[in-house]
């Protein structure tokens, strides 16, 4: 079959298995249920589909399907954890996408266009068989009894994660006005401007976080509606949110016009709407301005100390606040080559400003993510590192959350429990809307021993980010394995590993997980795809990655992967 450039130019279904597929409509049919899909996730679809039987890099999805943009590593991998839903695929045992380790994905499934009554939408269930096969999907290792344990971890993980449409309704009261701050759209006339539209939105969202009285959803999930049709009341219901705020940015040499817009989600009906228009150097005066009139439009009375935060300028110069927004967007990317190029954005911005406390800040996370990810042969001087410059932000702005994030992890690491539980308290107690902090905090707490309180902390995490992260399960995945509950655990592992297939740090957990419950078969199976991502791991490596207080959990980690075949010899 032939499908043309782009799901616009594909109008006419086709049958990928036994699913109707329709393009025009962001539609998948099966037999039991339809989807509808995100335009870029079904255009990834098309993409995939048009090169069906060969393996397409994650570098060239994404140049052709976010051409100009820059993207974080999770857009390609959130986009096929979508279409494996849609089809009912496991990653294991694919039958529809493949992931080709440390390469790419490859649609292995049959496809056919649709003739006559099946184009029409008269198609019966009968009809969803295409009229050809075009690709036969490839003998992949498995077992009979692999196959159900993976379909009894599949069918119980609906209690751990929601589905793209429901949100996780735990933890915080919900008291308070619930706001989403969603993605404010670059107008600008280059895509290269997005980092500066996604930096003023996530300056809203801090600004607005610090207000006790209201619950702010974090960037983490609001990012993920980036160029998406969906509307107010939709965004409301999935994020559990009583208002959103909307607009755009376009900056235009030294030329600045921000649009925005509050709205009531129920009856999407804009509660104040509001133009600002100035010179770049006026960006502070302009933020200011918005976030007191978000806050007067829903009625919230501040504390004194919300309105010292909230008056504290970040910089005085424009240079330095625009090389930390660039900071910022290479750092959301999770990779080690980003991260290094966070770092160069940071100490520009610190050469700018040597008083900028965020740079600070921004320039400890990097190291601090270089001793946590293993990115570096020396990661006690990674972490003496981020606790230096951590100090240094601390002095210039204790109000700064990060600064406090920081220094927990580094004094989680350093097995310095109570610390590190210490200042994630700090932080929250200047952000109560922090939901990494929270996240920190559940670590934190499992690796302390107290992974009861540990569950509570993520929830409030997850009710803040109720799209969360691969990190935010896999500390959910850790907190079941602390508790001896090990198929729920490798049920959390398998989930996190759809969404990113090389996580090395889960892949490891759901070996040990596996191996527990009895299923050595499926570990040995995730032990030989860890020594594909990291042929150099080493189990010496461990206990500096893991600082449990309970030497019992290490005991069952280092048992597990045992078990899974994992030696040092």
């Amino acid at each position: 079959m032939r499908l043309e450039d782009g799901v616009a130019n594909s109008e006419l279904p086709f049958a990928v298995a036994s699913y109707r597929v329709e393009p025009s409509l962001l539609r998948v049919t099966g037999a039991v249920r339809e989807v509808r899909l995100e335009p870029r996730v079904m255009q990834v679809l098309v993409y995939l589909v048009r090169h069906a039987g060969r393996t397409v890099s994650r570098a060239e999805l994404e140049e052709n399907i976010w051409p100009g943009r820059i993207v974080t590593e999770d857009a390609v991998t959130n986009a096929i954890l979508k279409l494996r839903r849609a089809f009912g695929d496991d990653a294991r045992h694919p039958r529809i996408i493949e992931t080709i380790p440390k390469t790419g994905y490859r649609l292995i499934a049959e496809v056919a266009p649709l003739k006559g009554a099946e184009v029409g939408g008269g198609m019966t269930r009968g009809a969803l068989q295409p009229a050809k096969t075009v690709f036969q999907r490839r003998h992949l290792i498995g077992m009979a009894a692999l196959a159900l344990v993976v379909l009894v971890l599949s069918l119980s993980w609906t209690d751990f994660m929601p589905d793209e449409t429901t949100p996780s309704h735990v933890g915080l009261a919900t008291a308070k006005p619930a706001v989403a701050v969603l993605p404010l759209k670059n107008l600008g006339v280059s895509p290269e401007q997005d980092y500066f539209a996604n930096g003023v939105t996530a300056d809203l969202i801090t600004d607005l976080s610090k207000v006790s009285g209201l619950l702010v959803i974090a960037p983490g999930s609001v990012f993920a509606y980036t160029d998406t049709d969906a509307g107010p009341r939709q965004i409301s219901a999935e994020l559990d949110v009583d208002y959103v705020v909307v607009g755009s940015v376009q900056r235009a040499g030294d030329q600045l016009r921000v649009n925005v817009q509050l709205i009531k989600a129920d009856h999407e009906r804009a509660l104040w709407a509001e133009r600002y228009a100035g010179q770049l150097s006026e960006i502070f005066d302009i933020q200011d301005r918005l976030t007191a009139a978000v806050i007067a439009a829903l009625e919230v009375e501040l504390a004194p100390v919300e309105r010292e935060f909230l008056a504290k300028r970040p910089t005085e110069s424009i240079a330095a606040y625009d090389d930390y927004l660039r900071g910022l967007e290479a750092h959301g990317h999770r990779s080690r080559e980003q991260n290094l190029i966070a770092r160069g954005h940071f100490q520009r911005a610190i050469g700018f400003d040597p008083t900028f406390a965020r740079a600070y800040a921004g320039l400890a996370m990097t190291h601090s993510r270089d001793a946590i990810d293993g990115w570096v042969a020396d990661p006690s001087r990674s972490l003496e590192l981020a606790a230096e410059l951590a100090g240094k932000a601390a002095v210039l702005d204790p109000s700064l959350p990060q600064v406090h994030f920081v220094s927990g992890q580094v004094d989680l690491f350093r097995r310095r429990h109570l610390a590190a539980i210490e200042a994630t308290q700090r932080a929250l107690s200047v952000d109560p809307n922090y939901a990494d902090a929270y996240a920190l905090s559940a670590w934190v707490l499992n690796y302390a021993g107290r992974p009861a309180e540990a569950q509570g902390a993520l929830d409030k995490a997850m009710r803040l980010n109720p799209r969360p992260t691969a990190s935010y399960l896999e500390v959910l995945g850790e907190i079941l394995f602390a508790q001896r509950r090990y198929a729920e655990s490798a049920s959390v592992f398998a989930t996190v590993l759809d969404i990113n297939p090389n996580y090395m740090r889960a892949r490891m957990w759901s070996a040990a997980a596996l191996a527990q419950m009895g299923d050595t078969e499926s570990a040995r199976w995730e032990v030989v795809e860890l020594m594909v991502l990291s042929p150099d791991f080493a189990l010496t490596r461990l206990e500096f990655a893991f600082p449990f207080k309970d030497p019992q959990v290490l005991d069952a980690l280092f048992a597990g992967l045992g078990k899974a075949g994992l030696t040092d010899s």
